[in-house]
């Protein structure tokens, strides 16, 4: 939030609207609206203001953009279960393909799931983690 009050930072951001507010705006307003944090929220809401002053149109064309490929950030916790479970599916669907094609055919191991945080493949496992 410290880089809104910052004058340099807000001429840039005027700037290059065209670029930052699809980027920026979508994101803020939907968390704005949905977060849980009361003082949170009320910062983002002053944080929308700021950027309905830098430009009123821009920032509405943005709002109304629910296409925004930056939303995936905000996606609600119902949506994004339905998505990955739709994308395990086709993963179960190639692997029983790759698997039929040829019967030794081993899955390989996932580095990063809900079940395996802490691992080789992330570069937190160097002896400093524990795992509880």
């Amino acid at each position: 939030m410290c880089f809104f009050e910052n004058d340099y930072f807000l001429t840039i951001l005027k700037t290059y609207k065209s670029h930052t507010f699809p980027m920026l705006v979508p994101v803020i307003a939907a968390i704005a609206d949905t977060h849980w944090h009361k003082v949170l929220q009320e910062s983002l809401n002053a944080l929308k203001t700021i950027l309905k002053e830098i430009d009123y149109v821009a920032f509405e064309k943005a709002v109304a953009n629910k296409e925004a490929k930056i939303l995936y950030l905000v996606q609600d916790p119902k949506t994004y279960k339905k998505e990955r479970a739709r994308v395990e599916d086709k993963w179960k669907a190639v692997t029983k393909q790759a698997q039929n094609k040829n019967p030794t055919f081993k899955e390989p191991t996932i580095p990063y799931n809900e079940n395996h945080i802490v691992g080789e493949h992330n570069g937190l496992n160097n002896g400093n983690v524990w795992m509880v």
